[in-house]
């Protein structure tokens, strides 16, 4: 099953891993590409291609 991360600061598709090292010495942290937003850390909401896809015509971003 595929899902998309969603930056839970922005609500936007741009996160990407922030660290090179990850497993059970580092925990794996998440860094928002969006420079407005600028989310560094370890939570990101997760959900289905088809789910944002339908909130996002229901609920255009600015």
């Amino acid at each position: 099953m595929v899902t998309i991360r969603i930056c839970p600061k922005c609500k936007k598709p741009t996160l990407k891993n922030a660290t090179n090292v990850s497993g059970w010495l580092a925990p794996d942290l998440y860094e928002c590409k969006d420079k407005k937003c600028g989310y560094i850390g370890r939570f990101y909401i997760e959900v289905d291609p088809e789910d944002y896809q339908l909130d996002q015509d229901e609920n255009p971003l600015e």
